[in-house]
């Protein structure tokens, strides 16, 4: 399977995949939406954006570039702002995956938090012979034990798309860019 998705793309000579864009003109590889943003300010578009990832994404571990055909000409230091605003927008993406992370790392102590003390809580109810108390106790010990989970779940399995996000998006900024 891997190999007839990896046939669909043209490959150099030194036989690194060729990741192919295609527009009018420069203009269009950017959002519309902040036009009078300089354009090494300006977001990539994101239909470029979501072909680039998934592309790569597609790609796996193999060597790429990103080409790029303009039907209209384009000037040298358009060319330079395409590859700083190429370099931002991706450095960008990744400040907010980091974002992402510690905010699920500060979200999996306030839960792991939150679980020692129904844990510990319920521990303390558990002591007592009344059977209200033993109904709380064992309520408790399920919050405890639920919340713990959700620690845990966030850290290995929630973890684990944001770490492959960031990889993908260092991929990107390290390739090389043809016009």
């Amino acid at each position: 399977m891997k190999k007839d998705i990896l046939d669909r793309y043209d490959k150099t000579q030194n036989n690194e995949i060729i990741i192919k864009i295609s527009t009018e003109k420069f203009e269009n590889l950017y959002d519309n939406f902040d036009m009078s943003s300089t354009f090494l300010k300006k977001d990539l578009s994101q239909q470029l954006v979501d072909y680039i990832i998934d592309s790569v994404s597609e790609i796996s571990n193999e060597k790429f570039i990103i080409k790029f055909y303009f039907k209209e000409k384009v000037e040298n230091k358009n060319l330079s702002q395409i590859e700083k605003s190429f370099d931002n927008y991706f450095k960008y993406l990744i400040e907010l995956e980091k974002k992402k992370m510690k905010e699920q790392i500060k979200n999996s102590f306030i839960f792991m938090l939150i679980g020692v003390f129904f844990i510990t809580l319920s521990i303390l109810l558990d002591e007592n012979t009344e059977l209200t108390y033993k109904i709380v106790s064992e309520g408790l010990m399920v919050a405890g034990w639920v919340s713990m989970w959700e620690a845990m779940a966030t850290i290995l399995i929630k973890w684990l798309p944001l770490s492959k996000k960031l990889k993908l998006f260092k991929k990107i900024i390290l390739c090389k860019l043809e016009f």
